[in-house]
């Protein structure tokens, strides 16, 4: 009986893994009742139109659902991990064998390669070990506070150590930050320069703003721009040429999981609780001694090959 048991379990655990032809596919009414589940688990309202867009194959027969639906700002997705039956769901599929902190470091490239593609404006060298990409938007008052934060932090204000990416991410319940956003990215159509001038003007005009008065104030702020072409920039601005460069900005937000502003990526990670000028400089600073320290440890290597 023994050996008969012995011999089962060997031939279970020896099978060749099941091909993707022979995996259950999410039928019309599995996406239905997933959607309903998940859309009940996480307090979706029905009027997002949440539905099941993608059923990847993983690892065999587990699952790997794309969701998607429309919310306040705009499209967003959600990913989820089902096992083969559909039944039991996980917000990551965890491979044991693997090594933790080689998967966050690859994870972190893979973000960080999404986050630097396309055109945007920049601050710092291109070749800083240290990149903080920042999703923001102009009416926002968290965000001001936030670039006040970072106007003062040495680390950044150096210029030579930490290179800062600005993102748009306009929210909808704003009713001049889509505005401000298009006209500041046709600034930076011309020059970076001219982008971070009008970005400034913008924060430090927060409160002046209006939603009957933004355009005006954007073509005076404009014409306040050295190296600025004030007419190129006007009609930038009415013909809305760039739109499509925002709404990118806003849809890569929504695919990396970026729910408000701000929002601050280092080097692929995001961080969180980031309220104050001591957290910000502990983060920066820490950033910085892990390169550092990566690229000790390299040199040592390279030294103990020779």
């Amino acid at each position: 009986m023994r050996i008969a048991i012995c011999m089962a379990l060997a031939a279970v655990l020896h099978a060749a893994p099941p091909t993707t032809a022979n995996c259950r596919v999410a039928a019309p009414e599995d996406s239905a009742r997933l959607a309903k589940y998940l859309a009940r688990k996480y307090h979706i309202p029905a009027a997002n139109g949440l539905r099941l867009d993608q059923d990847e194959r993983v690892e065999g027969c587990y699952h790997k659902l794309l969701f998607r639906g429309k919310g306040p700002l705009g499209e967003f997705q959600y990913t989820i991990f089902a096992s083969p039956d559909l039944r039991f769901l996980a917000t990551d599929l965890l491979d044991s064998y693997a090594d933790p902190e080689r998967e966050e470091r690859d994870h972190a490239r893979k973000v960080m390669t999404e986050l630097l593609a396309d055109e945007h404006a920049s601050r710092g060298p291109q070749s800083a070990a240290v990149t903080l990409v920042l999703f923001s938007d102009f009416q926002c008052p968290y965000c001001k506070k936030l670039e006040d934060l970072m106007a003062a932090e040495p680390l950044l204000r150096s210029g030579d150590k930490i290179r800062l990416v600005f993102r748009h991410m306009p929210l909808a319940g704003h009713d001049w930050a889509q505005q401000a956003a298009e006209a500041a990215t046709c600034a930076a159509f011309q020059n970076e320069t001219a982008f971070w001038r009008l970005h400034d003007a913008l924060f430090a005009r927060q409160q002046a703003i209006k939603k009957d008065s933004v355009m005006a104030m954007l073509h005076a702020l404009a014409a306040g721009i050295p190296d600025l072409d004030v007419k190129q920039f006007d009609t930038c601005v009415e013909q809305q040429m760039s739109l499509g460069a925002v709404i990118r900005d806003r849809d890569l937000a929504a695919r990396l999981g970026v729910r408000g502003t701000p929002t601050l990526f280092l080097n692929g990670e995001q961080l969180h609780d980031i309220s104050n000028a001591p957290a910000l400089h502990r983060a920066l600073d820490e950033a910085l001694g892990r390169i550092q320290a990566e690229q000790g440890d390299q040199a040592s290597d390279a030294a103990s090959r020779h």
